[in-house]
């Protein structure tokens, strides 16, 4: 019987981009098309023989969030489950102690310490990470790191829609064993349910650690900022979206080293986000990367926002990953400190106001108003929309159309006050 494939995900707009369907088709037919915006599965209809697995491993249509997190979570000893953040052990703040690693890697280096560690160690013997490309520094790459010097490639943030595809085809090759998953929520729930369907994934991903997301941009916003702070592509060297300390700043370097161009994070990211969000991002309800082992992200709440390095915050769901990190911490290379997680939650308000909030439903129900089907989880949102959450919406769907036209540029850069 012929069943539903990613095709339908993609002409519904539902797609994220994660690129994991690549990964569980047998045939080899899925690849990935370059768009302005973001990347596309596009499949070989000849070679297809519509089993349908592309389309069970799609997070984009959506998640059984919550049985899914039970599942993998509800068994574990001492686990506790909270609305907003799903199964959680223990909720740490932390950072590496390598100086280097937490002044150059987003908000702490707690992720690339973490893994360095266990790949010292033996406990790991790699992990799919993300790097830019050496020939073009402003495109991300992901990659199956082996060593520490590659971990290092892959240190800070990405902030721009990127597909796994290439890796997950690398993957269920069969070539490697004990790896990682480093993603976003949407990565991570998509590799979570391609390792149910394929006994090679599953036998080799060992862990899912998932990096909090609020939303993603586009590929349109790199344009913006060469346009928007007179870059020549060419001239790059390097490219980060944080760098040097704490929230830290957008850095374009030469080919010499030399720094072309630094723009605090705050300036440039609250300062024209929303017109180059991926639009399927304002409907996921996934902030905390609920189907992760390990999850981190940012704490910006005093009195960790007085930090100008950096600290992290960690949400751990696994007794075994809780172990090690805290082997981790006693080798000395991190430090480690539980907290409440209420202290987490105030400093990630997203996901009560919007994600699982609100705002994302008011964004969703226009959405569905005007045509467009809308992905399905098994969350319900029990309170109000507000005239306000209809209103942000409204604008956010505004502010995307003037993002994808450049003629429009202009009123962005009006309305983008960073230098």
């Amino acid at each position: 019987m012929l069943r539903k494939t990613v095709d339908k995900v993609v002409r519904d707009e539902l797609c994220t981009s994660c690129g994991v369907c690549a990964g569980s088709c047998h045939k080899g037919c899925i690849s990935f098309c370059e768009g302005k915006e973001r990347n596309v599965p596009v499949i070989d209809h000849k070679a297809c023989v519509a089993c349908g697995l592309c389309y069970d491993v799609c997070p984009g249509k959506g998640v059984e969030l919550n049985e899914l997190s039970e599942r993998f979570f509800s068994k574990e000893p001492q686990t506790r489950r909270d609305d907003y953040a799903g199964f959680y052990k223990h909720v740490y703040v932390g950072y590496s102690t390598d100086n280097e690693i937490r002044m150059h890697c987003a908000t702490g280096g707690m992720v690339t310490q973490f893994l360095t560690w266990l790949l010292e160690k033996g406990e790991i013997d790699g992990a799919i990470v993300v790097r830019f490309k050496k020939d073009n520094p402003l495109e991300p790459e992901p990659f199956i790191a082996t060593t520490k010097e590659s971990l290092w490639e892959s240190r800070s943030s990405k902030y721009v829609v990127l597909s796994h595809d290439k890796v997950a085809k690398e993957v269920t090759n069969g070539q490697y064993k004990n790896l990682i998953v480093v993603g976003l929520p949407c990565h991570v729930q998509g590799w979570r349910q391609l390792a149910e369907k394929n006994k090679i994934i599953k036998e080799t991903i060992k862990g899912y650690f998932s990096i909090y997301c609020s939303i993603n941009k586009t590929k349109l916003s790199m344009d913006y900022y060469l346009r928007r702070y007179k870059i020549n592509s060419s001239d790059i060297g390097r490219f980060a979206f944080r760098d040097d300390g704490c929230m830290g700043y957008m850095k374009f370097e030469n080919k010499q080293g030399g720094v072309m161009k630094k723009i605090p994070y705050k300036s440039y990211w609250f300062g024209s986000h929303s017109f180059f969000t991926n639009p399927r991002c304002l409907m996921c309800i996934d902030q905390l990367g609920e189907l992760a082992d390990v999850s981190f992200g940012d704490i910006h709440i005093k009195p960790y926002s007085d930090d100008t390095i950096g600290t992290n915050s960690i949400i751990s769901r696994s007794s075994y990953w809780d172990k090690l990190l805290s082997k981790c911490k006693n080798d000395g290379v991190i430090t480690l400190d539980e907290i409440p997680i209420e202290t987490l939650l105030r400093s990630q308000v997203y996901v009560k106001s919007y994600k699982k909030g609100g705002g994302g439903k008011a964004y969703s129900k226009i959405k569905k108003l005007l045509g467009h089907e809308i992905p399905v989880y098994d969350y319900k949102y029990e309170g109000s929309v507000s005239v306000k959450d209809y209103c942000v919406a409204l604008s956010q769907m505004l502010m995307h159309a003037i993002g994808k036209r450049k003629k429009l540029w202009w009123i962005v850069k009006l309305l983008d006050r960073s230098k």
